[in-house]
């Protein structure tokens, strides 16, 4: 693996191998040359991947046979540790996962891709052989805070949400981290296709009541995720279904709810953000955090998100205006 200034080369006796070039030509010249002496790993390296930057910023993860990976910083003086853990846990989560679900075929879970995003996100897919002659797929991000890997896409959930498919982008039209790897996750559509159609026919009797619930519960989790990368865009985008979905079903009183945890003071928003400030009864007030976390206005985002949703259901019409009424007396 190489950028415009460093080759990364892995080996089987677990040694990393770094190799520069010409400083002008690049690797148009033609030349390579050892920069540092073999770095020693300790187990045969599996995947290596950098990110684009040319500059410091430049980053690079390695991965193990071990299921170790590490992220080294490729500053002009050398590489430098920036942190390290394991692929491991996901690896098990996903094991585990199909055994509680019945599709265990006996093989393990493999790593499609890791690598660092534009956002600095440690981004890893695996994918794991099921019972039924597909595969399943899953994404996950590290978490530098908690030391862990956080579940961002799976094929297997949320099949009968009507956000499902096809995969929602931003609507500045510029896809983010969430729909990058929900495009690779949803890679096994053929299998998921199959199954959705099964589990259809299996609540078809209650298939409203569990649609909704599914729906509801796919955006929080979008919501979530969403905060956790930084992504704006992508939070906006999936605000905006969550309030479709509650303003199709006449949720009145989630909708009220969801205007006023918007419509909170800074003063409380920032008092959330503190971090000595240790309060379980923060947690409930994520939505709070996410706004205030992401620098966005929430006054603008119930006029162009969740207002239009609402004046769509004419039972809604009068906690419509109330809200709108609201809005111009702020």
């Amino acid at each position: 693996v190489a950028n415009d200034r460093i080759l990364a080369v892995g080996t089987a006796n677990g040694c990393l191998h770094l190799y520069g070039t010409s400083p002008t030509l690049g690797w148009e010249s033609g030349k390579a040359f050892r920069a540092f002496p073999p770095f020693v790993l300790g187990s045969p390296v599996v995947a290596i991947n950098m990110s684009d930057e040319v500059s410091n910023e430049c980053e690079m993860v390695v991965v193990t046979s071990d299921g170790g990976f590490a992220v080294y910083k490729l500053l002009n003086s050398g590489p430098k540790l920036h942190y390290k853990g394991s692929i491991v846990p996901p690896m098990q989560q996903m094991l585990l996962s199909s055994i509680s679900a019945n599709q265990q075929s006996g093989n393990q879970p493999k790593l499609v891709r890791i690598q660092i995003t534009d956002s600095k996100q440690l981004m890893l897919v695996l994918m794991l052989p099921t019972s039924s002659a597909g595969r399943a797929l899953q994404g996950f991000v590290y978490s530098r805070d908690m030391e862990s890997w956080m579940i961002v896409a799976d094929s297997a959930n949320f099949l009968l949400s009507d956000f499902y498919s096809p995969i929602h982008k931003p609507s500045s039209g510029k896809e983010g981290i969430l729909s990058r790897i929900a495009k690779i996750v949803t890679s096994s559509a053929s299998t998921m296709a199959s199954a959705k159609q099964m589990y259809q026919r299996v609540v078809e009797n209650e298939k409203h009541s569990y649609q909704y619930i599914i729906t509801r519960s796919h955006c929080e989790d979008r919501l979530a995720c969403a905060i956790a990368l930084d992504s704006k865009s992508e939070f906006e985008t999936w605000l905006a279904l969550y309030a479709r979905c509650l303003s199709s079903s006449g949720e009145a009183e989630s909708l009220r709810f969801l205007v006023d945890t918007l419509l909170d003071d800074s003063e409380s928003g920032n008092n959330l953000m503190d971090t000595d400030n240790d309060s379980c009864q923060n947690v409930s007030s994520f939505l709070l955090i996410g706004i205030k976390r992401l620098g966005l206005d929430g006054k603008r985002i119930i006029r162009q998100s969740i207002l239009p949703e609402m004046s769509k259901n004419r039972h809604l019409q009068r906690l419509t205006n109330e809200i709108s009424t609201e809005l111009d007396n702020l």
